[in-house]
């Protein structure tokens, strides 16, 4: 049994932690940096409690006090400011206000360099929170950069073991994975869970949070019977430290859930999402986000099995919770939106697809720029629609311009460029173009190739 202090430390870690679960897919990155004490002690327990209540506004109405104190106490280019600075910039980065955590970030970035240098560990923290801002953003390149940057003054600093290093390594590995460069995320990954089990032991929910990425990253590399073991372990891992009814086990529960519907297996999914619901309902309301996001994967589930009506019911409720905690502009009211608009194409409902595809299209294009990874899938879907309804002229430049976005944004191998390149060949074959489709297909063969080498190249090393 763990003592009173041990619980309230793996508590607090946990909630620093946290995992940003997107809506549909239901994977997002899990961030292991802590703020540190960038907010008075009594201040930054208020933070933590409005944190783990999901009263983010709140949270962020606090913390931007504590910012405006400092720089009345200390001056505005005090190091004291930049932590407090970094604090509420990583709350904004946790529900998508990128624009309001980028000023911040940059502040604070400038704040350190200024007076620490660019080899102090606090300037390492703020790279390391403007790389998370940039993997967001799709800017993956930069963010690239900036992870590099954090990881090798931590490793100076601290020594290629701790846990910082751990934490830089994870996001790192995590942006290799979202733009597919899978053989530089799995030894990340790995060096990481070492470290960290090392660390804290192997049923650490710091642990846990790694474990769910690990998974996310074997289901896409096709090694199925990975990832069942490590989501059920990340979830026992939960229970055990945090309880059955916290929310990073309705997080947990929810990506086990996803797993078994994209497996196609139904039965095991529906009572894995329900409970997650139900947690979430009892922890932060029935009008929160997440309960939203929630309603969201049901829906998806619910349209995966063909049960149409209770798709889009569930869909309506995820919405409609969504625009009123985050306002009608939220990319994770797009995100819904997309998921809606896809459903209707697939019933066949186009005239009512459409306007809601160019929503979340004018969405996502105001919230992340017109070269987005998110705005490419908006564009692939639309494309898509009108692919469906035989208005291959209009489709053509949307799957053209997705499939440039995707290209320059994610790995040559990615599995979206795959989808890319294959909706574009099967468009310019059914225009009766096969000459435009043939290096298309081409470029498919490539990929494939390559990938089937990659893979064999990695059994024979494990060898």
């Amino acid at each position: 049994m763990y003592s009173t202090s041990k619980k309230q430390f793996i508590l607090i870690i946990t909630l620093l932690i946290g995992i940003l679960v997107s809506a549909f897919p239901a994977y997002g990155q899990d961030e292991f940096d802590e703020p540190g004490e960038s907010v008075s002690k009594d201040t930054n327990s208020e933070v933590l409690s409005l944190s783990r209540q999901g009263n983010y506004l709140e949270a962020i109405r606090l913390a931007r006090q504590e910012v405006a104190a400092r720089i009345k106490n200390y001056g505005a280019e005090d190091p004291y400011v930049a932590q407090a600075m970094q604090t509420l910039a990583m709350i904004h980065l946790k529900i998508g206000n990128n624009t309001e955590a980028g000023t911040l970030l940059k502040k604070a970035l400038a704040i350190r360099e200024n007076a620490l240098g660019e080899d102090h560990l606090d300037y390492a923290e703020t790279l390391n929170g403007m790389g998370q801002l940039y993997y967001q953003l799709g800017n993956y390149k930069k963010g690239e950069s900036l992870y590099l940057r954090a990881r090798q003054i931590r490793i100076k600093e601290l020594g290629e073991s701790h846990t910082k290093v751990a934490g830089v390594q994870n996001n790192l590995a995590e942006l290799y994975r979202k733009t597919g460069n899978y053989s530089k995320a799995e030894p990340l990954y790995q060096a990481s869970l070492k470290i960290w089990e090392e660390k804290f032991g192997p049923d650490h929910p710091s642990v846990a949070n790694i474990l769910n990425n690990m998974a996310l990253f074997y289901y896409q590399t096709g090694d199925f019977d990975k990832v069942e073991t490590l989501y059920q372990r990340s979830l026992n891992i939960y229970e055990t430290n945090l309880g059955e009814s916290h929310p990073n086990v309705a997080n947990s529960l929810n990506n086990l859930a996803e797993f078994y519907r994209n497996r196609e297996k139904f039965e095991k999914a529906e009572p894995l999402y329900l409970r997650s619901l139900k947690i979430r309902e009892n922890v932060f309301g029935k009008d929160h986000q997440k309960v939203g996001s929630s309603l969201n994967n049901l829906a998806g589930l619910y349209y995966s099995m063909g049960d149409y009506t209770k798709s889009e019911l569930f869909y309506f409720r995820s919405i409609k919770i969504k625009e009123k905690a985050l306002g009608a502009e939220h990319p994770k009211v797009a995100r819904s939106l997309n998921n809606l608009a896809e459903l209707y194409r697939k019933m066949g409902y186009f005239s009512e697809a459409e306007p809601i595809l160019q929503r979340s299209l004018k969405i996502k294009e105001k919230a992340f720029g017109p070269d987005h990874p998110g705005v490419a899938t908006v564009l692939n879907n639309l494309a898509g629609l009108y692919y469906a309804k035989g208005e291959f002229d209009k489709a053509e430049p949307l799957y053209r311009r997705s499939l440039d976005i995707w290209q320059k944004s994610l790995g040559r191998n990615h599995p979206n460029i795959k989808v890319s390149l294959n909706n574009l060949a099967n468009l310019y074959s059914k225009m009766g173009q096969p000459k435009k489709a043939q290096p298309l297909l081409q470029q498919l063969n490539e990929i494939k190739e390559a990938q089937m080498s990659e893979k064999k190249a990695q059994v024979s090393a494990k060898k």
